[in-house]
């Protein structure tokens, strides 16, 4: 059945502390009976028969079993192999603690192939019914006495019919009487089969071993064929041969019969005592009552030393209950949906402190998320954050700040419209819904653009502009008006409260809300011919720019008198032309009849327009209280250019405009690249400091959950060692460990993202907060898909690490 050809083994090879385990030992053995190896503690016996049954490796030599030869293949197939010729019986028993007596055998046949259920249970009842197990079927494994787990595990090694059985030191942890009645099974096993044994009692070998081989330093000394016609001399401890106690006596008077047996003679003072049912019995101190709910046992008769009559009538039917002609193979019992099912389980299970430290991974996957949403939230760039003006506005800079540069620009080709400064607004919205927000405005900016860059598919609510004061409000400007809730007050908390409503300027006539665009632009769409009202009026929305009074009203030069200059068309209706003709020039002026004493006809006032003085060309007179002075068009919009650092263009082809521009040699800037650049740089500045935090926060979690599953992993090592003992493949307890690792991620990490998605996205509704965090479900399925990647790579980094052992150096591990 066996083979062993020139097999050696040793620890610490080619060190100063080298031990040569196995020595060039070769072996023939048969197909049944029991061989034992017997030496002491140390002599290599037990790496010897670990090296046989494929839980060791050699460093050379063969090991071939029915003609196949174990050594030198991978551990997938020396594991296929175990599965189908070798049951184990361990001296520690390697069972599963945590399942009952019933499924530690059924594991085995699963093992080989068999899935039958009712197949299963006939053959592993019938296994515990010939070791005398089977009432204890039902319970676990970890509430059985020493004595019954060597059952459970001689019937999990016979339950699969398994051409030769290796016991291990099989009774090292029982007492005398669990030791006679496991060798006696043992013995009537290798009527048919071959088991290998390993003890170090001679009595024990000489009285059961067919075939004894003494092992001192690594090698086999001395192989006999052993006389199984002999008797064991083996005192059971549970056992009291009265007969063969020195001391015996009697006391016999009245009723009371007393029979004393002691092996020597002691000075007794005891007092017994019976009342009703109760015997009640006082030593002194000097002895220990023992009573018969004990297992020893009173023998009327002398010590007689065992034969083989005590093992030959035991019998076992190999194939009972299993399929003829039965090929054992190797089948996996673990697939995806049981291995999660097994991980749930796993986890019920949980002692109470362990379960708690499941807390530990909600509160990591909660800063996970955090730290992930922190990230995607600092590097993520949205046009909605940068945007200032038109998407396709660019600027040149207004070197000279002249009309005739500025009219220059504006006759290039390719251009469809110019705009002086940076086109950027800060429009008024009355909120006097309420009593108590009579004097409530709202401030709305964004940037002027035409309304001729509309169509009705822009349109998202209203309808396009028809009047001159008619404005369409892109739905970017609006998302950030509803998002800092500055209507509230006044109850405006949709898009379609704004429809309808004014937007006022001081100076101009009210403009009018008549839709909402969705260009994705922060742009308000009026007329053209408004432009220059607009911008000279209305605040500005950039403090770059000089020249816009935050009053409403156009501003003068340094210097001059605070009397608002303003454009011809804004005169009064009524007005009368009192002395001189109206402007028609740069810089003519037209003021008040009032001041014709101190402002002549044809003089220069103080004022400036451009840095040139006005003057004066004629007086007005009206009803109405106003002293402003009246200039052309031309007059405020040359003043207004001098004012600007920057003009913006506009053109439908922007590539054509940029063409034109470098071929003018004229130095521009592309707004929507200026402003993605300059809110990158403002990331950049507060980014480092976040990411640090947040690259921390996710270390420590990361971590955390690392030292969490390490320690699981660890705490179940001598469930691994007793599977891979018994023949299950590396890939099953890859699966298993996966099944539980999955389990616990989806038990941990969906609450623990839930909770923090839920913290979060109240969170970056604060404005000030809203560009920190990203609160998407995208977010949380990469948050979880990255602690799920992290969970199996880091749980299963221990199992790697113990898989590359051999099941005799994982079950050797003294921490387990």
């Amino acid at each position: 059945m066996i083979k062993i050809e020139k097999l050696n083994k040793y620890y610490n090879k080619n060190r100063s502390n080298e031990i040569h385990v196995i020595d060039n030992t070769t072996l023939d053995l048969p197909d049944n009976g029991l061989v034992t190896f017997l030496g002491h503690s140390g002599c290599g016996k037990t790496t010897l028969l670990n090296t046989i049954g494929g839980l060791d490796k050699a460093n050379s030599g063969k090991v071939i079993i029915d003609g196949k030869e174990l050594t030198r293949k991978t551990s997938g197939k020396i594991d296929t192999m175990r599965n189908a010729y070798i049951g184990y019986i361990f001296q520690n028993y390697n069972l599963i603690e945590s399942m009952t007596v019933f499924d530690n055998v059924a594991l085995a046949l699963k093992m080989i192939g068999i899935s039958d259920k009712d197949e299963i249970k006939e053959r592993v009842n019938y296994c515990l019914e010939s070791v005398g197990i089977y009432q204890f079927r039902n319970r676990r494994a970890n509430a059985l006495s020493g004595g019954q787990r060597q059952r459970v595990g001689i019937a999990r090694a016979i339950v699969k019919n398994p051409k030769i059985i290796i016991a291990d030191e099989p009774t090292g942890n029982l007492d005398s009487g669990n030791t006679i009645e496991i060798m006696n099974i043992i013995k009537s096993i290798s009527k048919d089969k071959l088991v290998i044994l390993v003890t170090h009692e001679k009595e024990i070998a000489h009285f059961y071993s067919s075939r004894i081989l003494e092992i001192v330093d690594g090698k086999v000394v001395n192989d006999f064929v052993n006389d199984t016609e002999n008797y064991l001399d083996f005192q059971l401890e549970n056992k009291l041969y009265l007969k063969d106690m020195p001391v015996a006596k009697s006391l016999d008077h009245d009723n009371i019969k007393i029979k004393y047996y002691s092996d020597k003679e002691n000075d007794l003072d005891i007092k017994i005592v019976v009342k009703g049912t109760n015997l009640y019995i006082d030593t002194g101190g000097k002895f220990s009552i023992i009573d018969e709910n004990t297992n020893i046992q009173m023998i009327d008769e002398h010590y007689n030393r065992m034969d083989k009559s005590i093992y030959e009538d035991n019998t076992f039917d190999y194939q009972k209950h299993l399929k003829e002609n039965l090929v054992p193979k190797y089948t996996s019992i673990f697939n995806p949906l049981n291995s999660l099912i097994t991980g749930f389980k796993s986890i019920a299970h949980f002692k109470p402190i362990k379960k708690i430290l499941l807390l530990g991974f909600v509160l990591a996957s909660m800063f996970l998320f955090m730290a992930v949403s922190n990230i995607a939230g600092i590097s993520n760039i949205e046009e909605k954050d940068f945007l200032t003006t038109h998407t396709d506005y660019v600027t040149v800079t207004n070197g000279s700040r002249t009309q005739a540069e500025y009219d220059k620009i504006e006759n290039l080709a390719n251009i469809d419209y110019v705009i002086p400064g940076n086109s950027i607004v800060s429009l008024k919205m009355p909120m006097n819904d309420y009593y108590q927000t009579t004097t409530a405005m709202a401030d709305l900016n964004g940037s002027l653009a035409s309304r001729d860059l509309l169509t009705g598919k822009d349109i998202s609510l209203g309808e396009l502009p028809k009047e001159s004061h008619d404005i369409v409000i892109d739905d970017m400007v609006v998302e950030k008006f509803l998002k800092a809730k500055l209507g509230e007050t006044a109850g405006i908390n949709t898009k379609e409260e704004l429809i309808g409503r004014t937007i006022k300027i001081e100076g101009l006539e009210d403009f009018k809300i008549v839709g909402i665009s969705k260009t994705n632009c922060p742009v308000f769409y009026v007329d053209p011919d408004q432009f220059m009202f607009i911008l000279t009026h209305a605040q500005s929305g950039d403090a770059s720019n000089e020249g816009i009074m935050e009053s409403g009203e156009y501003s003068m030069d340094e210097g001059t008198e605070p009397n608002s200059v303003r454009d011809m068309v804004f005169l009064p209706d009524e007005y009368i032309l009192k002395q001189g003709t109206m402007p028609d020039e740069k810089y003519e002026v037209l003021v008040n009849y009032n001041n014709r004493y101190d402002m002549g006809i044809g003089k220069t006032i103080d004022t400036k327009m451009n840095k040139q003085k006005l003057m004066v060309v004629g007086y007005y007179e009206t009803k109405q209280s106003i002293d402003n002075y009246f200039v052309t068009a031309d007059t405020i919009k040359t003043d207004f250019i001098s004012k600007q650092k920057e003009i913006t263009l506009y053109s439908k082809d922007t590539s054509a405009l940029i063409s034109t521009l470098e071929k003018e040699d004229i130095n521009y800037t592309v707004n929507y690249d200026k402003d993605r650049a300059a809110h990158k740089e403002r990331l950049q500045k507060s980014m480092k400091a976040s990411l640090i935090a947040a690259c921390i926060i996710l270390a420590i979690s990361l971590l955390e959950i690392f030292l969490m599953l390490r320690s699981s992993f660890l705490s179940r090592i001598k469930e691994v060692g007793t599977l891979r003992s018994i023949g299950l493949k590396k890939i099953d307890i890859y699966r298993m460990f996966t099944g539980e690792v999955v389990a616990i991620s989806l038990v941990t990490s969906i609450p623990g993202i839930a909770l923090m998605y839920y913290i979060l996205d109240n969170v970056s509704q604060i404005q000030y907060l809203e560009n920190q965090f990203m609160v998407t479900p995208n977010i949380a399925v990469l948050s979880f898909a990255l602690i799920f990647i992290f969970n199996i790579f880091i749980g299963l980094l221990p199992v790697f690490k113990t898989m590359r052992k051999t099941p005799a150096a994982i079950l050797s591990r003294t921490d387990i």
